[in-house]
């Protein structure tokens, strides 16, 4: 399905003026300047409400702009700092990221402008909406349903009746997660796998029961200690590690598909002779093989 977006001019409340306030301190943020064109276009304000907000945003943070006369706009100055969290370097670069794969809503499109970049683009799985909508329903209300489902163990689709309690995305793939009567157990089902549904049914399956779902595990992350001092700084940087050392949390559920994205499954647990390759070590690694095992 393709999703279309129209932009809704917000009505000149409260909230939408904390909205507005935020797009100024953002437009000064990332493109450096703002004047009141901007406010009128983007929220479909007037000109005096527009000239209230940028007065209002002066009282909140007077050392971030300063008027330029000549040109008619405000310009970041020296002294600026942000502060709105959506100003966050995290957050401008899912902007540009999102703007760049076509799925920034309209709405929450602050960018003026944005740097050409290149991104993963990983192969598009399609979702049927009348299977997704089904589960999701599934899940809400506690229920059952039979599916049609394509293993890469078997030669055509199977039935299976499953009891869904969750979902999962590994980077690539939506999972649910579900009790599955074939196999009397929580099992991980690819959701693009699911061909059809049957009548959901009342389910007496409790999903506090599914323990690799909800117990959390802790990898603990290091650089590579083949990389010289200095290498090993840059990962501590890159990845925000302290002491040498980040922990990352995953259900035991993903885990499997924890490790592979950060490249730290046992496959990928090998002697390198260059740690260039291996930058990142899994420190707690017979802890966290063991429960894989599980």
């Amino acid at each position: 399905m393709n999703n279309k977006f129209s932009v809704k001019k917000p009505g000149n409340n409260k909230w939408n003026q904390e909205r507005r306030l935020e797009f100024i301190d953002y437009r000064l943020c990332w493109a450096g300047h703002i004047n009141r064109a901007d406010l009128v276009s983007f929220f479909g304000i007037s000109i005096p409400q527009s000239s209230l907000d940028l007065s209002r945003y002066c009282e909140m943070a007077k050392d971030n702009l300063k008027y330029d006369r000549h040109s008619k706009i405000y310009r970041r100055s020296p002294k600026y700092k942000p502060i709105y969290p959506i100003c966050a370097s995290e957050s401008y670069l899912n902007d540009i990221l999102m703007k760049a794969q076509g799925t920034l809503n309209p709405t929450r499109d602050y960018l003026e402008k944005a740097p050409n970049i290149a991104c993963f683009m990983p192969p598009k799985r399609k979702i049927n909406f009348d299977v997704l909508s089904l589960i999701v329903d599934c899940i809400l209300n506690q229920k059952s349903v039979e599916i049609s489902y394509q293993t890469m163990n078997s030669v055509d689709p199977e039935k299976r009746r499953i009891h869904p309690h969750a979902l999962g995305f590994d980077g690539i793939r939506w999972h649910i997660r579900a009790f599955d009567d074939k196999h009397n157990e929580f099992r991980d089902f690819v959701l693009s796998r699911i061909y059809s549904v049957g009548k959901p049914e009342e389910s007496d399956v409790d999903p506090n029961e599914d323990m690799k779902w909800n117990f959390v595990v802790s990898l603990k992350i290091g650089p590579n200690p083949k990389l010289t001092p200095s290498q090993q700084k840059a990962i501590e940087i890159d990845y925000g590690m302290e002491n040498g050392e980040v922990v990352y949390k995953c259900r035991q559920a993903l885990l499997f598909y924890t490790l592979r994205l950060l490249r730290l499954s046992p496959d990928d647990d090998v002697d390198n002779d260059d740690p260039k390759k291996n930058q990142i070590i899994l420190k707690n690694k017979d802890e966290i093989f063991m429960l894989l095992r599980m």
